[in-house]
């Protein structure tokens, strides 16, 4: 009796040095959730206006526009971007992602992959994907510079004529609760993936003045769209990634609390238990003596 008490106080001890562990993580989860979601936020504004922008534009120009960035590159395969993270204790964050992933990239045919987050680098190779690049360490504080190389990467083989299109695959931050895998096609421009938010500006073509013509202008424009494209999902899957890091750490220290009290009732019944047979095996023994 005496033993299954230590080891029920041991096990208590343990899952309170656990609930610690978890309860800190929850607050670091939710602070970095804050800052993502502050510049989540920021970001939403200025890609919709930018691709109205781009939208107004094409409209005025018709069909005299022929750009190579807004029709199908010239390659069999397709590029695919998959944002995912490098660390795991995220509940089931990479793990919809990659099956929403695969979902997805079974109606892309012959694909190539660039995966930014160590989790679904390592879970397309295992899967005998091809991926061509991988990057890490750029979800937990975003830097527009930090997905340059990225979105390079990925323009490049665009207008090589190696990649027929470009797609992102990311999660879109809704709440702190709701986090949805998205895919958008960011190459050729225009063709699907268009903002769901585009209520939160809007435009038409008579507001620009187009110089020198629309061509020109769209070759130095679509790029820097593009990028921003990419840091914008660069930023939704890091929100999302914290949102759900905090989530998974609330129900692990919810669930350590319940598991303490349970056996913390469990210890007071053996407890009492020990005491009970101690005042017995007293009161036979004086009853023995009279």
């Amino acid at each position: 009796m005496a033993m299954s008490r230590k080891l029920i106080k041991s096990r208590i001890s343990s899952v309170k040095n656990t609930r610690k562990i978890t309860k800190a993580m929850e607050m670091v989860a939710a602070s970095k959730m804050r800052k993502a979601v502050s510049a989540t936020f920021r970001g939403r504004p200025y890609v919709v206006l930018a691709k109205a922008t781009i939208e107004a534009v094409m409209e005025r120009s018709g069909a005299s526009l022929n750009h190579p960035m807004l029709t199908p590159g010239a390659g069999d395969r397709e590029l695919v971007v998959l944002f995912t993270s490098d660390r795991g204790l995220a509940g089931g964050y990479n793990v919809n992602m990659v099956k929403f992933a695969r979902e997805k990239m079974k109606t892309l045919g012959d694909v190539d992959i660039i995966a930014v987050g160590k989790r679904g680098s390592d879970a397309m190779q295992r899967l005998k994907y091809n991926v061509v690049a991988s990057f890490t360490g750029l979800g937990n504080a975003p830097k527009y510079s930090d997905i340059v190389p990225v979105a390079r990467l990925a323009l490049d083989g665009f207008l090589q004529g190696k990649y027929r299109r470009v797609r992102l695959l990311y999660t879109d931050y809704i709440s702190g609760v709701t986090q949805t895998p998205s895919m958008q096609t960011v190459l050729p421009y225009g063709e699907g993936g268009e903002s769901k938010r585009t209520d939160e500006g809007s435009t038409t073509s008579s507001d620009y003045t187009i110089e020198p013509n629309a061509s020109e202008l769209l070759s130095r424009v679509i790029p820097n769209l593009v990028m921003t494209t990419f840091y914008q999902a660069l930023l939704e899957s890091s929100a999302s990634e914290h949102a759900a890091r905090m989530l998974a750490m609330k129900n692990a220290s919810d669930s350590a609390r319940d598991m303490m009290e349970s056996l913390t009732f469990t210890y007071n019944q053996v407890r009492q238990a020990a005491i009970t047979q101690e005042i017995a095996e007293i009161s036979s023994g004086a009853a023995a003596l009279a």
